[in-house]
């Protein structure tokens, strides 16, 4: 099992692109067995109820606009799925197809019309304490590392589960505070992820310096 963020871990095989996000490999299955597709999972083990877990998941459009890497251009609900128009910041990808949305007891499954990935699972598992989230996203099998359709591998996987993370740890902690559902789920997520780094950065400049004014105005005001 290859660790790949805070809380966050894929145990299939991968292989690393050199800035910290890991991309599926190719793996021929021992013994000359075929198959004709790849899968690419990650996972992550969370302090919440199954109930809390589907309730998330079945928000359809907050749970791709939190993928940190997925600028999403239009979006239009159908009656069994969405049809998307994003661009992959990580792979420089358009892409622009109908999504069916399956769901399942443990979880919905995204099948894609176009594009080189063919489905994303999300697969809830629960735990002595708490529940696991995993999602395995499927690919046609490449056995050629040449291949130029390898380019098209979507390498926000990892990215896009600690997000989901961040979000519930975030919501159990902070969801209490007038405003802040709206700001997480409304807000932001409706931002271009570019956009939305720079409102955070800003709001942490600014909150720092305003610690710093208090600071300084509580020394004064103490000072002999």
């Amino acid at each position: 099992m290859i660790q790949t963020g805070k809380g966050v871990s894929n145990p299939g095989p991968m292989i690393g692109n050199g800035d910290g996000i890991s991309i599926p490999s190719p793996v021929i299955p021992a013994g000359g067995e075929t198959s004709d597709h790849d899968e690419a999972r990650a996972q992550t083990d969370l302090p919440l109820t199954v109930d809390e877990l589907h309730a998330l998941l079945a928000k359809t459009e907050l749970v791709f606009r939190l993928n940190p890497h997925l600028e999403i251009e239009r979006w239009e609900s159908l009656p069994h799925g969405f049809r998307l128009t994003a661009t992959n910041e990580l792979n420089s990808q358009g892409l622009e197809t109908a999504v069916r949305r399956a769901d399942r007891p443990q979880g919905p499954v995204f099948t894609y019309a176009a594009g080189l990935k063919q489905d994303s699972a999300f697969t809830i598992e629960p735990l002595a304490s708490g529940v696991r989230l995993i999602l395995t996203e499927r690919y046609p099998r490449i056995t050629d590392p040449a291949d130029p359709r390898l380019a098209g591998v979507d390498r926000s996987l990892v990215p896009w589960v600690a997000a989901l993370r961040r979000h519930l740890l975030a919501r159990q902690r902070w969801g209490w505070l007038p405003g802040w559902r709206w700001w997480q789920t409304r807000f932001l997520p409706g931002l271009p992820p570019r956009q939305r780094r720079i409102v955070r950065l800003i709001l942490w400049v600014s909150l720092g310096e305003f610690a710093i004014f208090l600071a300084l105005v509580l020394v004064l005001a103490f000072a002999p």
